[in-house]
């Protein structure tokens, strides 16, 4: 869904880059950066983190002999994707500030496409091509759904009584 839009976009916007710029703004790498950055939103949106760590210095500072040392630290919390990180911040400032667009772009339309913003998103598979008929499958789940009930209400009675089935 996202290929189109990476692959149209960081163009056109390089052309208006180009007139608004005079020139400067005058070149795209070449490569899959858009596609690689918008899969990389999706990761970033759906994996989680295992872990998170702190790296962080300390440091001490006196101005004299009598006054007491000044410490100060400083701490980057980093997680367990932020390795994952590292080769794509590199495509992205590789060719300094030209591959910064693509860059930008593959994220935008990767985060449009998970906040279903890209037409076609909200799109779903038809009832029919995973066996579906008709109204068939909404009265089976209509009396599953009362039969569930009825099965609960059995259960709850058992236990208000003391005379639930164990080991279940």
């Amino acid at each position: 869904m996202t290929l189109p839009y990476t692959l149209l976009l960081p163009p056109l916007i390089s052309i208006i880059l180009r007139s608004l710029t005079f020139g400067r703004f005058n070149y795209v790498p070449a490569g899959p950066t858009p596609l690689l950055f918008s899969l990389l939103a999706q990761y970033h949106a759906a994996v989680p983190s295992l872990y998170q760590y702190r790296i962080g210095t300390v440091s001490t500072g006196s101005q004299s002999s009598n006054e007491v040392s000044r410490i100060t630290s400083s701490t980057i919390v980093v997680t367990s994707k932020s390795t994952n990180y590292l080769l794509p911040a590199q495509l992205a400032l590789s060719q300094f500030p030209s591959a910064l667009l693509p860059a930008a772009v593959g994220w935008a339309v990767g985060y449009a496409y998970r906040t279903e913003l890209i037409a076609g998103t909200r799109w779903r598979v038809p009832g029919w091509m995973v066996g579906q008929r008709g109204g068939r499958t909404a009265r089976q789940m209509e009396e599953l759904r009362h039969r569930l009930e009825a099965e609960s209400e059995t259960e709850a009675s058992a236990i208000s009584t003391g005379t639930a089935r164990r080991g279940r």
